[in-house]
């Protein structure tokens, strides 16, 4: 009977520790998720949460170790004291004249007044918490904090109807006008115009970059909730729509692990630019296989892809402070070894000089939280003491540096019929607790090409950038995707400021799916 005892004894407190283990979970989960990456939506949360569980989603090692310490090894500790107390207390509630006697060896003053003081009706009530409330007090707790540190569950949110899609998608018709133009897009991570803000960080970080001659830009350029990301952003600004769930077919091209095309019915822009002879090249610090982004690229007509792997092999430094993967033992590399070799692809080009181009540059040392700013630049701006103690703040400063050298340069290139727009990826994932947050963006055009509105979203760029090279897009509304081209003047123009959600017929087809 001893043994049957014990042995259900034990699953009893496993079976414990498990509930205490998830509950503390789901009260940390909120909070680390806003610390890291500020307000989150849900659809945002589960896309990423599915590329990691299907191996799609590499993720940095920092951020990896954050998850381990505050998601796993604090609710072990947690739950293992727990459990101690729990056995505590009813070891004295079970026991109670053995536990006075206990208590009295260990305390005699308590001996005279343990029913005065009622301690052992303190046991069982605590008992009861442990047993019976607890695990309803860490989803209370938990509910609280999902509300006010996510906007998983926001009501106030707008969506669309579920055809939105299928119903203002333009399909691009469009011809080039004269003599094609080159384009060479930067993707600067998580930046945007809040970091120009005088009050919030006491300078403007971004003064470099901010006033630049013979530059235009837009005022207004807004992030469509639910995008917030780069993936998304990449696709909505290179195809013009937004990453949906799939429908009536209940499947969902993330959990096949051998994908290797990626909305491949949809004709994105490089798939334009390769029908006209362009030659389109992506380069970016990260992985190319994080979030299935070389299946995207190589469905899509990119011809030369230059990832962290390609770049090192080429012998560009990479450094252990740089964003990179939790595999990737030699590191990541830095904004300013990035740009550089940028530079170096274009130096080539321009020698070349056989087809058109296009040019896709993706930075990461201003990720969130704090950013992954290149040592050599902190010792410029903090004291050595303070070389790990460093802030966004610092992070954009270096990154600002290094992309008023890039443009330095690349005016120095004097590339013939090049344009070059620089633009934020999305906004910073974190609340710097200014209420009007827009992404920053700068394009240098020449007078000739002039920006005729004051607000856009990145749909809007798939039209832009096709209009930048100068070809024309055949509809009244400058139209293509459901971006509207910044240069049209467009009365219909309405800001999407709703979350697309539910299913498309539309959306299917262009995975090659039939519902």
């Amino acid at each position: 009977m001893k043994k049957k005892y014990k042995f259900s004894n034990i699953k009893k407190y496993i079976f414990k520790f498990i509930l205490y283990f998830v509950g503390i979970f789901f009260v940390l989960l909120p909070l680390w998720l806003y610390k890291k990456f500020g307000f989150l939506y849900l659809d945002q949360f589960l896309f990423n949460l599915k590329l990691i569980i299907f191996g799609h989603l590499g993720g940095d090692v920092n951020l990896v170790k954050s998850a381990i310490r505050w998601l796993i090894v604090i609710p072990i500790i947690f739950s293992f004291l727990l459990i101690f107390i729990n056995i505590i207390t009813s070891f004295f509630i079970k026991n109670r004249e053995k536990s006075i006697d206990h208590i009295i060896k260990m305390l005699r003053i308590i001996k005279k007044n343990y029913y005065n003081l009622k301690l052992n009706f303190f046991f069982k009530i605590f008992d009861k918490v442990l047993n019976k409330f607890l695990f309803i007090i860490f989803i209370s707790i938990s509910a609280i904090f999902f509300l006010m540190y996510t906007d998983f569950f926001k009501s106030n949110n707008n969506y669309s109807k579920h055809n939105f899609l299928d119903e203002n998608y333009i399909f691009p018709d469009v011809k080039i006008k004269s003599e094609k133009k080159n384009l060479v897009v930067l993707y600067v991570e998580s930046l945007e115009n809040t970091f120009s803000n005088k009050e919030r960080f006491g300078e403007n970080l971004l003064e470099k970059i901010w006033t630049i001659d013979k530059t235009q830009s837009i005022e207004y350029f807004y992030q469509i909730p639910g995008s917030g990301f780069t993936l998304s952003s990449l696709i909505a600004s290179q195809c013009g729509i937004p990453l949906l769930n799939l429908g009536k077919t209940m499947s969902d091209p993330l959990k096949i692990i051998g994908i290797n095309k990626y909305l491949p019915n949809l004709k994105c822009l490089t798939d334009i630019l390769h029908d006209h002879n362009y030659e389109n090249i992506f380069i970016s610090s990260d992985h190319l296989e994080n979030s299935l982004t070389n299946n995207y690229l190589i469905t899509h007509n990119f011809s030369r892809l230059l990832g962290i792997e390609e770049l090192k092999n080429m012998g560009y430094q990479t450094s252990k402070n740089a964003w990179h993967n939790k595999n990737n033992w030699y590191g990541g590399i830095h904004d300013n070894i990035l740009l550089h070799a940028a530079i170096d692809e274009l130096k080539k080009l321009k020698k070349n000089k056989k087809n058109n181009f296009f040019m896709t540059i993706m930075t990461l040392d201003t990720h969130a939280p704090v950013g992954y700013p290149n040592k050599n630049c902190l010792k410029k701006i903090l004291n050595k003491a303070d070389l790990f103690n460093y802030e966004i703040s610092d992070s954009v400063k270096c990154t600002v540096n290094y992309i008023n050298n890039f443009i330095n340069e690349f005016n120095k290139l004097n590339l013939k019929n090049t344009r070059l727009i620089i633009v934020g990826d999305h906004l910073f994932m974190g609340d710097l607790k200014v209420k009007n947050r827009y992404i920053y963006n700068k394009f240098f055009f020449e007078k000739n090409l002039k920006i005729r509105r004051n607000s856009m979203n990145f749909y809007d760029l798939y039209p832009t950038f096709l209009e930048a090279m100068d070809f024309k897009i055949n509809n009244e509304y400058g139209k293509v995707g459901l971006g509207y081209s910044i240069f049209s003047r467009n009365k219909n123009y309405q800001k999407i400021d709703f979350k697309m959600k539910g299913n498309s017929k539309l959306y299917d087809q262009f995975w090659g799916i039939d519902g």
